[in-house]
């Protein structure tokens, strides 16, 4: 049986166009939209290209489509729009099954969690009108617990202050997390998002009434959130160009701690004793810094993450949850690595059309590895391509991590804002003797504190406040963890600085074209991809 997960719609802002396919409850490809058209977010923008993926991946055709499973049930008449797009891109459209929005979040992350029971939080701006859901999660039992309906929305309330700091909301929520680690939280945004001993409460009188009016229609990176009012509470808003203050990083501090501080409310109110282990969703559990507080608190065993926790995620998760309703049942998810790939027959041919030069290399990991302890960069594109925001080690620039000037260096390559951090892709193994609290974080969704080792030997990777956004790399994670492995026989240093290959305003790579273009228009020296060295001196 073949089931056909899809995110998207036709011509509204909905963003994070997605595409998944599972056969008789085995995942066999999933792709996001953005990656091909090479429009990040690819808002308003129906998955047609990750859909073609992921039937040629399984050398399928629509036909042999049993399910399309949509992760929306209140969109009027769209199973309708389903089968015209279907019938005149495709000439066929499946069966439709709709599966509530934060239901599909939340049958992404449990159901491939590994866990026999969960407490699972599913928070985003909306979708199906619901900004917040909780669930208790036993066997393959998913029961609400709680709604929160929009505009009493977490997620709104981060891209109102993602937008008031003078960055596009749904693109620099995550600047915000990093920026906040410079300030205080010392300013008091009540006034904005209550937060009692058992929830929140968002302020209405502060939105803009587009918001209000039209939602989720309104394209909310261009619209305004907020309106005039939040001025006298708060300085006048930053725009895009101005230089960031010490006063701006309060505030990014002060948002970061008013967020958690309504999260932790909500999992305080509806955690039993019982509830030993914790699903995080939708698009604010990829704030890396609260789901790593998570873990410190001690308040679960374990708390799970998937790799695309926002809405990209819900075409895998709606695309599950049909799979479990028919009767299959999954495992943990190990890798994140379920797109396209690309094969050295494929990679050759476009280097010589490109008139690239380049070498054959028979040990890629070594040769990256060698590279990186001489203090190069290294742009690496390998095997198939990850699925969710993060590189994961399929399409990553990579650093050493030792020199803390090559943070700034990364970040120059990039064109990213200097206040940014990197991530370290850490052996597993290596990971406990040099952070001071640590937990699983195979799809880099937990900061975590270094200590005074991890300190010393990673400094480029480490945020200013001691911090990292860590990745676990296993044995299974194969050429990226030999290469790591091997960097740390040359160094003693088990890590790499990993960052997404891409500069700030586009998708991460994806096809070896995109990865020549980068290497092309950056002061990256080298790419590994493949079997082939492309760079200065090879």
């Amino acid at each position: 049986m073949y089931i056909l997960g899809l995110h998207g719609n036709f011509g509204r802002s909905d963003h994070d166009g997605a595409s998944a396919l599972i056969r008789d409850g085995e995942i066999v490809a999933v792709a996001e939209e953005e990656r091909f058209l090479r429009q990040k977010h690819a808002t308003g923008l129906f998955p047609y290209e990750s859909i073609r993926s992921c039937l040629k991946q399984a050398d399928i055709t629509i036909q042999d489509v049993d399910w399309l499973a949509f992760p929306r049930v209140t969109w009027e008449n769209f199973a309708d729009r389903l089968q015209a797009y279907f019938g005149y891109h495709f000439g066929h459209c499946p069966e439709i099954k709709f599966v509530q929005h934060h239901r599909a979040h939340v049958a992404s992350a449990y159901y491939l969690s590994g866990f026999s029971s969960a407490l699972a939080l599913s928070v985003d701006r909306s979708g199906d009108g619901v900004s917040l859901a909780v669930y208790r999660c036993t066997g393959t039992e998913l029961e609400l617990l709680h709604e929160e309906g929009f505009p009493n929305s977490i997620g709104l309330f981060a891209a109102l202050m993602t937008q008031y700091l003078g960055f596009r909301s749904n693109h620099g929520e995550y600047k915000v997390m990093g920026l906040s680690a410079f300030g205080k939280p010392d300013v008091d945004l009540s006034f904005l998002l209550q937060v009692t001993s058992d929830g929140y409460q968002l302020n209405e009188r502060y939105l803009h009434q587009e918001v209000l009016n039209k939602y989720p229609a309104f394209p909310t990176e261009q619209l305004p959130i907020f309106n005039d009012r939040v001025s006298e509470h708060l300085p006048p808003p930053r725009k895009r160009d101005m230089p960031l203050e010490s006063h701006h990083a309060d505030i990014a501090a002060s948002t970061q701690a008013t967020l958690e501080a309504a999260v932790a409310a909500i999992l305080n109110r509806f955690r039993q004793p019982e509830d030993r282990n914790l699903c995080l969703c939708g698009g604010v559990a990829h704030n890396s810094v609260m789901n790593g507080n998570v873990v410190a608190s001690g308040s679960f065993e374990e708390v799970f993450v998937p790799p695309a926790a926002g809405d990209a995620g819900t075409a895998l998760g709606a695309a599950v949850q049909v799979s479990v309703d028919e009767g299959h049942r999954f495992g943990r998810l190990e890798t994140a690595c379920l797109g396209p790939e690309f094969d050295n027959a494929q990679i050759q041919q476009l280097l010589d059309v490109s008139n690239v030069p380049y070498v054959t290399v028979d040990n890629p990991a070594e040769r990256t590895a060698e590279l990186l302890a001489e203090g190069a960069t290294v742009a690496w594109f390998q095997g198939r391509a990850e699925f969710g925001p993060r590189a994961l080690g399929a399409r990553s620039l990579l650093a050493n991590p030792c020199n803390a000037e090559m943070k700034d260096k990364v970040n120059r390559i990039k064109h990213r804002e200097k206040f940014r951090p990197f991530a370290p892709s850490a052996l597993h193994e290596a990971c406990p003797e040099r952070f001071s609290i640590y937990g699983n974080s195979p799809f880099m969704s937990f900061t975590f504190p270094a200590n005074e080792q991890g300190l010393g030997e990673f400094p480029a990777s480490i945020h200013v406040d001691g911090s990292a956004r860590v990745q676990s790399v296993r044995e299974a994670d194969g050429l990226y963890y030999q290469m790591i492995s091997d960097f740390y026989r040359r160094t003693g240093i088990p890590a790499v600085l990993n960052t997404s290959l891409n500069s700030d305003w586009e998708p991460i790579v994806h096809r070896p074209q995109d990865a020549l273009a980068f290497l092309g228009v950056t002061a990256t020296e080298y790419l590994m991809i493949g079997n082939y060295l492309v760079g200065a001196s090879n």
